[in-house]
C-alpha cells in the first residue's frame, strides 16, 4: 500500500492507461502505486498533466487524488549496441 496512508482513507478514482482504476486517496510512492495497479516495475508511470507528460520516478512520492490521469509506456534508452 501507500507509504503515507491517506488519513481519511477514502477510495478515488483514476485514469490508468484510459482505463478506469480505484486507489485510495493521499501520498504513495510511485513503485507502490505501480504494485497496487499491476503495473509491470520495467514500464514507466507518467501523469498526464495540462503541460503535458511528466514521467515519474519509482522512488518519488506523489499525491492521487480524483480524476487523475496516468499512462504507462516502455522505459527508453539502454545499450546503444
Amino acid at each position: 500500500m501507500s507509504a503515507e496512508s491517506d488519513e481519511s482513507g477514502h477510495t478515488i478514482t483514476i485514469s490508468l492507461d484510459g482505463e478506469k482504476r480505484k486507489v485510495l486517496a493521499g501520498a504513495w510512492i510511485v513503485r507502490d502505486l505501480k504494485s497496487r495497479l499491476e503495473i509491470n516495475p520495467a514500464k514507466v508511470m507518467a501523469e498526464i498533466t495540462p503541460q503535458g507528460l511528466k514521467g515519474l520516478d519509482d522512488g518519488a512520492t506523489i499525491e492521487v487524488h480524483d480524476n487523475d490521469e496516468f499512462m504507462t509506456h516502455a522505459r527508453s534508452g539502454g545499450s546503444s549496441r
